[in-house]
């Protein structure tokens, strides 16, 4: 269900594009791109948890730089 309007969802991000995301480590170093992570800003729900692949209108947004892979 999407909610919201239509200005909203379409200023929508993804936090796995945002340079603020970082995956959580583990043990065996695996990252889904739809592993749980953290976002290094002010999240935009107030949760450290976020997840990269939630489409979610986000003020704090920094697009992340071409060739800036992460682990």
């Amino acid at each position: 269900m999407v909610t919201g309007s239509g200005s909203e969802r379409a200023s929508s991000v993804l936090c796995g594009e945002c340079s603020h995301f970082q995956y959580f480590l583990n043990a065996k170093e695996h990252n889904s791109p739809h592993a749980l992570g953290k976002c290094a800003g002010e999240a935009w729900d107030g949760n450290r948890g976020q997840w990269p692949m939630l489409r979610h209108p986000c003020r704090n947004f920094v697009k992340q730089e071409p060739g800036n892979d992460r682990p």
